[in-house]
């Protein structure tokens, strides 16, 4: 992960993903809601998918240790911006 610098994924760290998407599901509050999150709500969601799993990789001792600020900072400074050019 290029923001949490991790040298290799882990379960846990798959498996940190994983709980992140599925908090951000709307049928966890209306059951004939979709399972995935709206597409308007994609970037705020993978940037909490990123932090997450950056988190983990630093207490699994594959990324280095820094604070969830500084992490944050991090997963927004790398997140991909589309432009398109006129």
């Amino acid at each position: 992960m290029v923001a949490s610098g991790a040298r290799r994924v882990t379960d846990g760290m798959m498996l940190a993903a994983g709980r992140v998407l599925g908090d951000y599901s709307p049928a966890r509050k209306d059951p004939s809601a979709s399972l995935l999150p709206r597409l308007r709500d994609v970037r705020a969601v993978a940037r909490a998918i990123a932090t997450a799993v950056g988190l983990e990789a630093q207490r699994a001792g594959v990324a280095s240790t820094t604070t969830p600020d500084q992490l944050r900072d991090r997963v927004a400074a790398a997140q991909w911006m589309p432009e398109y050019g006129s």
